[in-house]
């Protein structure tokens, strides 16, 4: 074996093919104007670019946070359930309406839970403390000794104009949302959605629905592909597919404005794989071939010069399981580093094997089996799939699980606890 082609059986663990990547993925700056009402219906939260400083006061007039009658403390002072005290109602206030006339010594005002709190009122009694019997005839008999204060929101207190509500890193929240919509901030700056491109290899695969029959490949990856780079944040753009030539290849990869480019299938070493030359025509530069897993073991990543920023490129391998367990692995959590996200690496569960039989598998590499969750006798854990195989799409369908075996392992027992990365 030459030294060329041992270098190119230098199979790259994992976790640290994963660390590579990261460390090329720093955080979009570009930012751009968005509704606050969109955020709220966009599938992943974003990240605000710029600080937020509120511009109006929560709430912005006192209001009552209850139902019931606004008074003067100093009339009730006295009163308790042997000893009401009769005030004369003069008005009432309110939620969303305009507050009523002020009130004098001996007088209240009915009120309703968010309604302004009317000139003279200084407490708000609930009416579970109050007689209610004289109300027809303008008159309240109060039970409670309120103090001053009681049952009301002061305008600002919850926060007063100029304070800060959002520094730029912050998840749009549905908390955060209600927040700034309640502080005047119709819209905000946003980091940028990363722009991800999609481009498959091969004159096998036919387009959805291009009418060439039933005993065609579909380019289903690709649009499996576009749900998952959507679902991680992602803006996407399906380029078609590059026919077997390399000239194809070179003038399929458009990646104007990408962020990333990922391509699907021809990263072997196959005399019709041409995506490896291809982005090396247009300048990429490439450093992962090789990932020291199953399924997904050719794996390419690297970077192609464009004018702004370099695009980042992974190109995935064509089998769909493949496919979908190295972008699960990689590019996931590289587009969520790109949206400023910090803890990105795949979150995995310990969880019992629950086979009949030792799991069999090849040392040196990990193996991604796809697996359901089970419960034997309470306990929760995996059963692996009959169908493993790389391209069996329906095992991977099938899974809710993929069971994470290691790399030095060649069989793993019944019971034994594997990390479960939910799908």
């Amino acid at each position: 074996m030459t030294a060329a082609s041992k270098a190119k059986e230098i199979l790259t663990p994992v976790e640290e093919a994963r660390a590579h990547i990261l460390a090329a993925c720093a955080p979009l700056t570009v930012f751009e104007r968005a509704m606050c009402t969109s955020l709220a219906l966009e599938p992943r939260p974003r990240r605000l670019a710029t600080r937020l400083v509120s511009r109006r006061a929560l709430p912005p007039y006192a209001n009552s946070a209850m139902d019931g009658y606004g008074v003067r403390a100093v009339d009730v002072a006295a009163a308790s359930d042997e000893h009401p005290v009769s005030l004369r109602l003069v008005g009432q206030s309110l939620a969303g309406g305009a507050a009523t006339t002020g009130i004098g010594p001996g007088e209240a005002v009915a009120i309703t839970t968010g309604a302004a709190i009317p000139a003279g009122v200084d407490a708000v009694v609930m009416r579970e403390r109050c007689d209610e019997q004289a109300v027809p005839q303008g008159v309240v008999g109060v039970r409670h000794a309120a103090p001053a204060g009681e049952h009301i929101r002061p305008r600002g207190e919850d926060i007063d104009e100029g304070t800060v509500v959002g520094e730029p890193g912050d998840v749009v929240t549905p908390a955060r949302l209600n927040l700034w919509l309640s502080a005047g901030h119709i819209g905000v700056d946003v980091l940028r959605r990363p722009r991800v491109s999609i481009l498959a290899s091969g004159d096998e695969l036919r387009e959805v629905g291009d009418g060439s029959g039933d005993d065609v490949i579909v380019n289903s990856n690709a649009w499996a592909v576009a749900a998952a780079a959507v679902a991680a944040g992602a803006d996407v753009r399906l380029l078609g597919i590059a026919r077997d030539t390399l000239a194809d290849h070179v003038h399929m990869l458009d990646v104007d404005g990408a962020d990333v480019l990922v391509t699907i299938g021809g990263v072997s070493v196959g005399s019709h794989d041409f995506m490896r030359p291809a982005l090396e025509a247009l300048g990429a530069e490439l450093s992962l071939w090789k990932i020291a897993m199953r399924p997904g073991k050719p794996l390419a990543f690297g970077k192609l010069p464009c004018r702004r920023r370099p695009t980042l490129v992974f190109g995935l391998p064509g089998n769909p399981v493949s496919t979908m367990v190295a972008f699960a692995l990689f590019v996931a959590p590289a587009l969520r580093a790109l949206q400023g996200e910090v803890d990105v690496a795949p979150k995995t569960t310990p969880l019992p094997l629950f086979d009949e039989q030792p799991f069999v598998k090849k040392a040196g590499l990990a193996f991604f089996a796809r697996a359901r969750l089970a419960q034997r006798d309470g306990v929760t854990g995996l059963v692996t799939l009959d169908r493993q195989g790389s391209g069996q799409v329906s095992g991977l369908a099938a899974a809710t699980h993929l069971a994470c075996l290691p790399a030095a392992a060649t069989t793993v027992a019944p019971g034994t606890l594997v990390d479960a990365l939910a799908l």
